[in-house]
């Protein structure tokens, strides 16, 4: 067991229109990079990423694996590979450095997640060209990895470019630390205590939907405090409701379960999303303002889709008519 102690946490993703169009490459650089990632990092990663491609190439035997490929390893891990139990330690290695997540969208929202709550270090999410516009997580993941300055490759040579500074720095420094820039975690999760058998509804209004959301929310506060353990929304939102709340004279307990989230642009939907696909929130008004574009649409786009996923169970309303029936009023 390798006891290297670990600098960091990194994502590694790759999509599968990447595996399908570039699969030497993607191979090539598992073979390249990841003993030496796993060795000085905990790798996360999605669950196809995982089990449909880094463990076929981790249970290859050695007599399968091509020259270059092989000698690939050896420079990874500096020195010459001459049978098969010195391949089981590159990959007894690689194994006990990845944490692998759900497969689709779910595991690509918990990474995001991750990120969001200052808990991921860099990314690396190789990608094929229609990957960003086809595919709202790849998208998440770039604009919240810009957002929150977190370090992120969708190639190859930029990865292995992250890769070789994040070498030579821990060449350089027999710290853990420097190697990133500090990121505080959330010290007040809006996740925190919430469990699978709570009663959860999320709140959530953009733009000129919010006052239609409070005004709602104040007439139903009642009914809605005495149905649910707990209230989530985003940010901005999350704030109205508790100055109108206030204002209509609920009690400071049954406000404080009311759980504020990022506002929209820095992951307040994403967290939602979170909450939705590990089963902590099981209903969800969301009422969107058609007239207004945003900045985090690709959020949004993800978020309907985790509603969806198939294995996902959640009742969603997108207007107050159907908000009515949803909570039973």
């Amino acid at each position: 067991m390798d006891t290297t102690p670990k600098h960091g946490k990194i994502a590694f993703i790759t999509t599968p229109d990447f595996r399908k169009n570039r699969p030497i490459v993607a191979e090539a650089f598992v073979y390249r990079h990841m003993y030496s990632l796993c060795q000085f990092f905990t790798v996360v990663t999605t669950g196809r990423t995982h089990d449909e491609f880094l463990c076929k190439i981790l249970n290859r035997p050695l007599s399968k694996t091509k020259k270059p490929f092989r000698k690939m390893i050896e420079d990874d891990m500096r020195f010459k590979l001459q049978n098969q139990s010195d391949l089981v330690k590159w990959r007894d290695t690689i194994k006990s450095g990845l944490e692998p997540t759900k497969p689709s969208y779910p595991g690509m929202i918990h990474i995001a997640y991750e990120l969001v709550e200052g808990r991921l270090d860099a990314v690396i999410h190789l990608t094929d060209w229609m990957d960003k516009s086809a595919k709202p997580d790849s998208a998440v993941l770039s604009r919240e990895a810009n957002v929150h300055n977190v370090p992120a490759a969708t190639d190859v040579d930029t990865a292995t470019a992250f890769i070789e500074s994040w070498h030579a720095k821990i060449a350089r420094s027999s710290k853990k630390t420097g190697l990133f820039r500090e990121r505080e975690e959330n010290k007040n999760p809006p996740l925190r205590n919430i469990e699978k058998n709570d009663k959860v509804i999320a709140l959530v209004a953009h733009d000129n939907m919010k006052l239609d959301m409070c005004c709602f929310a104040v007439e139903h506060a009642a009914h809605i405090f005495s149905r649910y353990d707990y209230i989530l929304s985003t940010g901005t939102t999350g704030g109205w409701l508790k100055r109108f709340m206030e204002a209509a004279g609920r009690g400071r307990d049954e406000i404080k379960r009311i759980r504020c989230c990022n506002s929209g642009p820095l992951g307040g939907d994403l967290q939602i999303a979170y909450a939705v696909v590990e089963e902590l929130c099981h209903e969800i008004i969301f009422l969107q303002d058609p007239s207004v574009s945003h900045a985090h649409d690709s959020d949004i786009r993800l978020f309907e889709q985790a509603v969806l996923h198939k294995d996902v169970n959640v009742k969603l309303a997108t207007n107050l008519a159907s908000a009515r029936l949803l909570i039973g009023v």
